[in-house]
């Protein structure tokens, strides 16, 4: 697993660029914190569903088991993506392709091992303070902002000349900008709802409810699980019907060669996002037992939601990808990541205001993902 600096160049010095030594090598903690994020989001859907699981978390034994499973489930996770991956990096030739079960055993555990630690440094964080109760989500939401610093970096470094690259660059901060201030917004949005009347008299009490009900994380977890399918059942195929399989592979995204495909698969995308904003609120808006009155606000608030999410997260992905590259430049820029920052940043202000138990915003499924 130590291929440091073997292979591709390094950028400016090798500390920096997406093909420098850190990032070109293949390291023990390539999976990083997702399996156990992606377990968090499995087990919050678990919790709203199943009443059982979600009265076992009133009490400090209960979320002890809970955290117990869930960490079971993450490596578990884990060690299934690691399988996949030593299929993909035998696909891709870094990897030889007779290596047996055992040594395809030892490099999965190496990783699964990897992430281990990770969730250990999570765990560290949020004992001693510094991870505000959310210490795996702010190392999940480190890891795209940390990717993107290295990715600018190349381009600058590899540009022959900064004019060149002064456009696209302007268009990428331009999208990065409006993205963000408008995840602002989006996070933050409340609508207050009156207490129902009858008989000319108010009954129960008014509420707030958030735009977001559903969050920010799960609607694209569950998306992009969705959309991932036709390339892993492609990947399956690839030595008995290679051509197909590549074929899907290459072109089911949004950047492939065919256009129709590539706007079947945007409005797929966007569609998905905004299904699973809706489910996700809804599911959990049944399970905290509100009053009824406030279901169709619910509803609807989460449709809207989740609208806004697929026009930031989708929408101004792929236009942001688009005009870069008619500039000259391709520079990515993930909607969906730039959602996520914007909330943990957020998230540790308001607790740093000792304001984070009383943030509508946060905190509204049992499991407190943003």
């Amino acid at each position: 697993m130590a291929r440091l600096g073997v292979g591709a160049a390094p950028g400016f010095f090798p500390a920096i660029g997406y093909q420098s030594i850190p990032l070109s090598a293949y390291s023990l903690a390539y999976m990083g914190i997702t399996p156990y994020v992606e377990a968090l989001v499995i087990m919050s859907l678990v919790a709203a569903v199943l009443s059982s699981v979600r009265s076992s978390m009133t009490s400090a034994g209960g979320r002890s088991r809970l955290e117990r499973w869930t960490r079971l489930l993450a490596f578990c996770l884990a060690l299934g993506q690691a399988y996949g991956w030593t299929r993909l990096a035998q696909n891709a030739g870094a990897l030889p392709g007779g290596i047996d079960w055992s040594v395809r055993l030892a490099v999965s555990l190496e990783l699964v091992g990897g992430t281990a630690v990770v969730i250990l440094l999570a765990d560290l964080l949020d004992e001693f303070g510094l991870g505000f109760g959310y210490g795996a989500l702010l190392l999940y939401a480190m890891g795209p902002l940390a990717l993107q610093i290295h990715r600018i970096a190349d381009f600058i470094v590899a540009t022959p000349s900064l004019e060149a690259l002064f456009w696209p660059f302007a268009i990428w901060a331009a999208f990065t900008l409006a993205v963000t201030v408008g995840s602002v917004a989006v996070v933050l949005a409340i609508r207050h709802v009156p207490a129902p009347r009858m008989d000319g008299q108010q009954h129960g009490s008014p509420a707030d409810l958030r735009l977001l009900g559903s969050g920010m994380l799960r609607p694209p977890q569950f998306a992009f699980a969705c959309i991932a399918l036709p390339t892993i059942v492609a990947s399956l195929y690839l030595t008995t019907n290679p051509s197909g399989a590549e074929w899907l592979m290459v072109n089911w995204n949004a950047y492939g060669a065919a256009l129709w495909l590539d706007v079947a698969y945007v409005l797929l995308e966007g569609s998905l996002v905004v299904f699973f904003a809706w489910f996700v609120a809804t599911i959990e808006f049944r399970a905290a037992g509100a009053p009824a009155h406030l279901g169709q606000h619910v509803a609807r608030l989460a449709l809207l939601g989740g609208c806004c999410l697929a026009l930031l997260g989708v929408g101004a992905t792929v236009a942001n990808h688009l005009t870069t590259r008619r500039a000259g430049q391709i520079i990515p820029m993930s909607g969906f990541d730039v959602l996520l920052t914007v909330a943990m940043i957020l998230l540790a202000i308001l607790w740093i205001e000792g304001r984070a138990t009383r943030a509508v915003p946060f905190a509204a499924s049992l499991t407190r993902l943003p």
